[in-house]
């Protein structure tokens, strides 16, 4: 605090003492001329007097007269023995005022009867002047009161820089639960709001994080454990069909080991915005056809009736490769719990495009809805390959749907199930 309080008091004083001298200079020339003017009309009517009261006497009458005067007047009169000698300024100013003065309005010279007559000489009181000790005396106070007012500005800012310091020690030293309090008139206020702020935001990540490696370390559990098993049941058979049968089973968990990967490697890849491709404008009629092809097939062999209606826009802007891996979890899921039949849909809501997914399955509780979206989430308890999954496709849409600058919402379709639906910006006209 010492080292910041004495540079703002060396850059402050520093300042101000060059304000002051630079403002009295400019000043002094914008106003001296104004105020000479105003004095030589203050002592006009003074001069005119006293060149009347002098003129025509000779030099013993002018001083007697001079004398007589002189204890009623608060100046100094007094009668020159030569005329002064001139400058060229001092003659206009003669010539223009009948006067002149000298030593900053301090003297004032005019002639009696004539520039080569005699001159009367009027002495002003001397105005008060600084001395150097008087003046750097006066500086040094100003500073000190300047350096005061700084101390206390400079203790209150410190104060509240330690808390934020505080604050940050603590988070480093891993309490991500620690907040920094300032009153509501700090200077940094709005620094400590952000500061706590992204200390929340840090604490949510982690708690993410965390939940996230136990959630994997859950689901990577199960496959490995039937891989352990089904290892230790083909070294202890002979028969070759059952060790057949054994290794499609170790494929299949291989496979399922695999699908997680990919799913966790392609949540991860969307934590990151600064890894997003340009959006481009697609026809959306054709890439939604062209994206349901491998669907079309995975119903028909399923028993389900997949209904891809045509798209009520006729373009979108978005990351084709994103979106259509958006576009496959949503249908995943749908069909995944349909009884019978699955509807897709691109469609405009509330001015914004929506990718619309229907089914006819036992839907989604609303106390359900917010949650199905986090990851290794799942509203039932299986671990089949076949209807299990593994808790990523939505979290995975919800994410796709943030890199669109949009959501994702969970709702009831007309056909009775659930009705997952990805929001976003619609394409510029």
């Amino acid at each position: 605090m010492k080292r910041l309080f004495l540079w703002l008091w060396f850059v402050t004083g520093a300042c101000l003492l060059v304000s002051v001298f630079s403002l009295n200079h400019l000043l002094d020339r914008i106003y001296t001329p104004l105020q000479e003017r105003v004095f030589a009309e203050q002592v006009r009517g003074q001069v005119y007097a006293l060149r009347s009261g002098l003129a025509g006497l000779d030099r013993p009458q002018q001083q007697q007269r001079v004398a007589q005067w002189q204890p009623h007047y608060g100046i100094a009169l007094s009668l020159l023995d030569a005329p002064p000698a001139l400058d060229d300024e001092e003659r206009s100013a003669l010539r223009g005022d009948g006067f002149i003065v000298r030593e900053r309005y301090q003297q004032v010279l005019l002639p009696i009867e004539g520039a080569d007559g005699r001159w009367l000489q009027l002495r002003f009181p001397g105005e008060v002047q600084m001395t150097l000790y008087m003046t750097i005396a006066a500086y040094l106070c100003i500073l000190l009161l300047v350096g005061a007012c700084l101390y206390a500005w400079v203790r209150l800012l410190w104060r509240d820089l330690e808390a934020l310091r505080g604050h940050a020690d603590r988070i480093g030293a891993g309490d991500l639960q620690a907040r920094a309090q300032v009153s509501p008139r700090s200077q940094i206020r709005v620094i400590v709001e952000h500061s706590n702020r992204m200390a929340a935001r840090v604490a949510e990540l982690v708690q993410r994080q965390r939940d996230l490696t136990h959630a994997i370390s859950h689901e990577l559990r199960t496959p490995i454990a039937r891989l352990a098993f089904g290892l230790d049941l083909m070294q202890d058979s002979n028969d070759p069909a059952r060790r057949a049968h054994l290794a499609t089973g170790l494929h299949g968990d291989l496979a399922e080991l695999n699908r997680l990967v990919s799913e966790l490697l392609a949540y991860e890849r969307l934590e990151h915005p600064n890894d997003a491709e340009p959006m481009q404008r697609i026809e959306a009629n054709d890439w939604l056809q062209a994206c349901m092809e491998d669907a079309r097939r995975d119903a028909e062999r399923a028993g389900l009736v997949l209904q891809v209606w045509p798209s009520a826009l006729p373009r979108v802007d978005a990351e084709p490769r994103l979106l259509q891996l958006a576009l496959s979890n949503l249908v995943g899921n749908a069909m995944r719990y349909a009884r019978t039949r699955v509807e897709v849909s691109l469609v405009s809501v509330a001015g914004k495009a929506c990718l619309r997914v229907d089914d006819d399955g036992p839907g989604i509780a609303e106390g359900d809805r917010e949650k199905v979206l986090r990851p290794f989430t799942r509203l039932d308890d299986s671990r089949s390959r076949d209807t299990g999954g593994f808790g990523l496709g939505l979290a995975i849409a919800g994410r796709i749907a943030v890199r669109h600058h949009g959501e994702l919402r969970v709702g009831r379709a007309t056909l009775g199930g659930a009705r997952l639906e990805m929001h976003w910006p619609m394409a510029a006209s």
